[in-house]
């Protein structure tokens, strides 16, 4: 007796092939009914939850066709059963034949026919069978489920760093943008300021060289007075005297001022003492009996341009001067040096800065003062600069901070 197994169809529709993503475009993989099914799995094409949605609906099919296989399994085990029986009923009525003949049957050839269909054996070989196929079915399926996610868990995170680096390159493009636009309205600024300084310098020139000749004149012509007619000056004329000398004194320091600040010459270094630089600046002014100026305990002998230098002393203590008025008052100098630089404070116990303009100081032509110019720190600023260092300004009491390299 012949069986006919209905599991080959079965095994048909589980028997596909998924192609990976090397072997796209290969037309040999299909199913049951010849439609091809093989999945382009590039994550740049598809998602990885489209992948999944297919994956998942493999894994259902296979479930389905063990569900078939099982009913088919079942119902052969019935006729394999009922073969069994006949086959017993067959060899019942051999037995009861041979009782009644001498020459015995010995059924062997019924007994070897009966045992190709032992049914425990036969079904526990399908049942083996078909839970290997879907076992391996079911695994690699599981392979490639777990790729797909692994690859687009790397496609994503990819993307995410990605944008994570085209998102800073932009911050850092947007903060260079606005630092550029800020140097160039800076620089700009500058050039107008520049430009206007220039302008306004040429015309200070002229005018201080106009102005300074007829006042050099002036202040010899008064010299000479006081001192011709020293025993003869009634105090009157004494103290009218003095106001001229005050009145020439400022006039030719505004002018001095101008020049400084217009002239560029190169400096001119040589080793100087820096107390010296201060007696030559305080002998150029006329500084009031109200005012007490104290030198450095040490005296530093350093590389510099004297007259440039003495000029920036002259500035600083005049403004110290007029900010302590006609109270009593002293202007304190203080110096230090490092291994390489020259420390200079001129401190005073006047009012102090106001902090809303403490900023603007050292700006040409600003000045909080009626009779001042705005050139004077504008020159002192530019000659520290000029040396190499830095000054800066604080209030609380007024000090001056300076520091230029020693040499």
């Amino acid at each position: 007796m012949a069986l006919t197994s209905h599991t080959d169809t079965q095994n048909t529709s589980l028997n596909r092939k998924y192609l990976n993503r090397e072997t796209k475009g290969a037309a040999d993989a299909f199913d049951g009914t010849q439609k091809e099914i093989y999945l382009e799995k590039t994550p740049s094409e598809s998602s990885a939850e489209e992948v999944i949605h297919v994956l998942g609906s493999d894994i259902k099919d296979v479930n389905d066709s063990i569900s078939a296989m099982s009913k088919q399994i079942v119902a052969q085990k019935a006729r394999i059963e009922a073969i069994g029986k006949k086959q017993k009923d067959f060899d019942a009525d051999v037995r009861a034949f041979q009782k009644d003949t001498s020459d015995p049957i010995t059924g062997t050839e019924f007994e070897n026919l009966g045992s190709e269909f032992e049914s425990d054996k036969i079904i526990k070989g399908i049942s083996m069978l078909v839970e290997n196929e879907i076992q391996n079915r079911i695994t690699n399926l599981e392979k490639q489920l777990d790729y797909e996610k692994k690859n687009s868990k790397i496609f994503s995170t990819s993307v995410e760093e990605t944008l994570a680096k085209f998102l800073l390159v932009e911050k850092n493009l947007k903060s260079t943008n606005h630092k550029l636009e800020d140097e160039i309205r800076e620089k700009t600024a500058q050039i107008i300021r520049s430009e206007r300084l220039s302008a306004i310098g040429e015309l200070a020139s002229r005018l201080a060289h106009d102005l300074k000749n007829p006042l050099t004149v002036i202040k010899g012509t008064v010299h000479l007075l006081k001192h011709n007619n020293n025993g003869n000056i009634d105090e009157l004329t004494k103290r009218r005297i003095e106001v001229i000398e005050k009145s020439i004194f400022r006039m030719t320091h505004q002018i001095d001022g101008v020049l400084d600040f217009v002239r560029e010459s190169p400096l001119k270094k040589e080793t100087s003492s820096l107390n010296e630089i201060i007696i030559s600046a305080i002998q150029t002014m006329m500084v009031p009996s109200n005012v007490s100026i104290f030198f450095p305990r040490e005296d530093i002998v350093f590389l510099c341009d004297p007259h440039k230098m003495q000029v920036v002393f002259a500035n600083l203590i005049l403004n110290s001067i007029q900010a302590i008025g006609a109270k009593k008052g002293k202007i304190v100098i203080h110096a230090s040096k490092t291994e390489k630089d020259l420390l200079i404070a001129v401190e005073d116990d006047g009012p102090g800065i106001d902090p809303r303009v403490l900023g603007r100081i050292f700006d040409p032509l600003f000045t909080t003062k009626q009779e001042g110019t705005g050139l004077g720190l504008a020159s002192v600023k530019n000659i520290v600069n000029q040396h190499g260092g830095k000054i800066s300004a604080s209030t609380n009491p007024t000090i001056f901070s300076i520091k230029i390299p020693l040499y």
